[in-house]
């Protein structure tokens, strides 16, 4: 009921029916099933065989019925639980490929859709989670996002586009549905009382995130569709497709400069208006009060009312609240689900919202109904007696499911809040503190719109392995000041919670002296965190304590082989880095007269030789390995040149004296392992592989 789906969806079922049956048969192969299914929202999962069904939900609205359709769903075709995400959808998980449509077409029954929840497509529009009844907001501007996705979603254009296009609705200049981090955002403004929006284009998060630019600072609110149709096709036309890396929106303004973009958004923009589309029919979301038959609940604990000064909120509409409900890592019992869907069911159909934290949001609850919402909430989630730190703190589904994943965020996230449990930290000085972790360097888990945030990283510790997070901080959404989180440093997994403790400790002891955590960063905070993270700088040896080769509630040791080529190619890059950096810095203090010429030059051949060696799903246990594995997969495989057989058997044989006579050799087998590392493309292939295989 909060958008129009296609008429033509089914008959689109049918044919990726058809896909996955002659995949099933042989008949084609998974990458040509992958093309079809990913623009529907299916996602394979890291486990051979199971997919997640990405469920689309503007702003995170849905129906009480419809959160009992998806749960229910769920539990016939998948886990146990649903998954809320930070983009304001539901998602199913643990589903076989042959229950794939038959999840889709269930969900299309109860109104929903997961059309456009992955691929190069319009993908779900956010919508401040507050609007309607903030108390600050300018105005509500679901209904318009409502509108503009059910007109988006109609048509053939919004499904091949070069890669996805996104959009947000925010209530206000707080920002709250991050409008100038998306590639297209809608901020509402009223100017001599006419409903209209400020328009930012080219923002986004991912690995090379990026502030939107203002596009408009005022548009009339009925030329939203005419001002995201322009951009969309500005897109469709312009976009890089051969290059999915370099491919979204804030990519083609860089590429084109500000004056191009602009240029050719202005052709569109008047293009589209000389076609005179339909206006939108906007019809202002209800927020009116229902009673349910059920009586009134009473409750005077001192519990009650510290869940209802961290969790509840004041309406603009007298005599109603909005409650969050946290959700820890998103993740909600498809049984508990089914509960708070039929308690909800009598307050109506504008009951309830995702929030962009991985949580829930009642709104148009009656004020003597809260006695009510508390003792139902209280058994659907252990953080509702929690602080709201620890309830809004949001980790993405990380290396668990997830195939780009590095590291298992969500374990570590859990590590955090069990640490700070146990703490005496008093965190509801801090409630609205961001704490946020993403399981590699992609954005899901909004790490760089954080106060604190974290990426999963990989390092390395002689021949062994070990997952890290890189330390970012200091991010400012809204009111003119947006700005991402800055990079500061970089602290091992097996130490986050302590280090998340201690930088907590501190803030709380110096919040008074700073007007926000972005100021204290800007300030002193940098240097405090970079000491923090000093304390936990050295990493114990293999053999001393194995706890930090394992991440947060893994069974095996910390690896990235066998997570697929390409779909952890961030990872990689950075373990790439790491041997040739180590190797760059051997040479250059060879070069600026160190003695320790022997053990350098051995050091260079061994960190150029295990370089690229993840590329091809070798972790080499020792020396002699690395150099077996080089020659093999490198040398004979005619990707390095054979002229540099003689400084690999010298260093496989620990001949010192002849890597000496050989030292311009070594230093040449680095250019040439870097000249083939540079030549490598995102998927981890050679230009020698793509010839062969073309």
């Amino acid at each position: 009921m909060f958008y129009k789906i296609p008429e033509n969806l089914p008959a689109e079922f049918e044919e990726l029916d058809s896909y996955i049956a002659r995949y099933q048969r042989g008949e084609i192969d998974a990458a040509t099933l992958k093309v079809r299914r990913v623009p529907f929202g299916c996602y394979e999962q890291r486990e051979d065989g199971t997919y997640m069904v990405r469920i689309r939900t503007t702003g995170g609205a849905l129906t009480p019925l419809q959160l009992r359709a998806i749960a229910e769903i769920s539990a016939r075709y998948g886990s146990d639980a649903i998954h809320i995400t930070t983009r304001q959808e539901f998602q199913i998980h643990d589903v076989a490929l042959e229950n794939v449509l038959l999840v889709m077409r269930e969900l299309l029954q109860a109104g929903l859709a997961s059309r456009g929840g992955g691929g190069n497509t319009v993908r779900n529009v956010l919508v401040s989670p507050d609007a309607g009844v903030g108390v600050d907001e300018v105005f509500d501007p679901s209904s318009y996002a409502f509108v503009l996705t059910s007109r988006l979603i109609a048509e053939p254009d919004s499904w091949l586009l070069p890669r996805k296009f996104k959009i947000a609705f925010s209530n206000s200049s707080a920002d709250s549905s991050y409008a100038e981090f998306n590639d297209l955002g809608f901020i509402a403004q009223l100017r001599e009382g006419r409903k209209g929006f400020e328009v930012h284009v080219a923002g986004g998060l991912g690995t090379k995130p990026e502030v939107g630019h203002l596009l408009h600072e005022f548009i009339p609110a009925e030329d939203v569709y005419i001002v995201a149709s322009a951009l969309k096709r500005l897109f469709d036309k312009h976009g890089n497709r051969k290059n999915r890396h370099a491919a979204r929106l804030r990519f083609l303004w860089k590429t084109l400069g500000e004056t191009r973009f602009r240029e050719l958004y202005e052709a569109e923009l008047q293009l589209v208006r000389s076609e005179r589309p339909a206006e939108l029919l906007i019809e202002d979301v209800p927020q009116s009060i229902l009673l349910p038959a059920f009586v009134f609940d009473r409750d005077t604990s001192p519990e009650y009312y510290q869940w209802k000064d961290r969790y509840v909120e004041n309406q603009r509409q007298p005599d109603l609240v909005s409650a969050r409900i946290p959700i820890f890592l998103g993740n909600l019992k498809n049984d508990y689900a089914i509960r708070l869907a039929k308690f909800l069911e009598p307050f109506g159909d504008h009951v309830l919202r995702a929030s962009l934290g991985q949580n829930l949001r009642l709104r148009n609850i009656p004020k003597e109904y809260l006695p009510n919402v508390y003792h139902v909430v209280r058994e659907l989630t252990e953080l509702a007696s929690g602080p709201r730190l620890i309830g809004e703190s949001i980790a993405c589904t990380g290396a668990d499911t997830c195939k780009l994943g590095i590291c298992l965020s969500k374990g570590a996230l859990t590590a955090v809040v069990d640490r700070l449990k146990s703490s005496s930290l008093d965190l509801d000085q801090i409630a609205d503190f961001k704490l946020n972790l993403s399981g590699c360097p992609n954005t899901c888990g909004q790490h760089m719109l954080a106060d604190l945030g974290f990426y999963g990283n990989v390092s390395r510790n002689r021949q062994h392995m070990f997952p890290a997070y890189m330390v970012v901080a200091g991010a400012e959404i809204g009111n003119g000041k947006a700005r991402l989180a800055k990079p500061i440093d970089r602290v091992r997994a097996r130490d986050l919670p302590e280090f998340v403790h201690d930088v907590l400790k501190v803030w709380i002891v110096k919040k008074s002296n700073h007007p926000s955590f972005a100021t204290y960063v800007d300030g002193e905070g940098t240097q405090d965190i970079r000491e923090i993270a000093s304390r936990y700088r050295e990493i114990p040896a293999y053999g001393e304590d194995k706890s930090y080769y394992q991440d947060w509630g893994a069974k095996e040791f910390f690896s990235l082989v066998g997570r697929g080529l390409g779909e952890c190619s961030a990872g990689l890059f950075d373990l790439i880095e790491v041997d040739l950096n180590g190797a760059r810095q051997l040479r250059e203090e060879l070069r600026s007269g160190d003695p320790q010429n022997e053990e350098a030059l051995y050091g260079i051949a061994l960190r150029s030789a295990r370089a690229l060696l993840i590329t091809r799903g070798i972790e080499a246990p020792t020396d002699a390995a690395v150099f077996e594995n080089f020659a093999k997969k490198f040398i004979q495989a005619g990707l390095i040149d054979r002229r540099f057989e003689s400084v690999i058997r010298s260093a496989h044989q620990k001949n010192t004296g002849e890597l000496n006579q050989l030292e311009e050799e070594v230093f040449a087998l680095l250019n040439a392992v870097e000249t083939l590392y540079r030549s490598m493309d995102n998927s981890l292939r050679f230009p020698a592989e793509e010839k062969s295989t073309a």
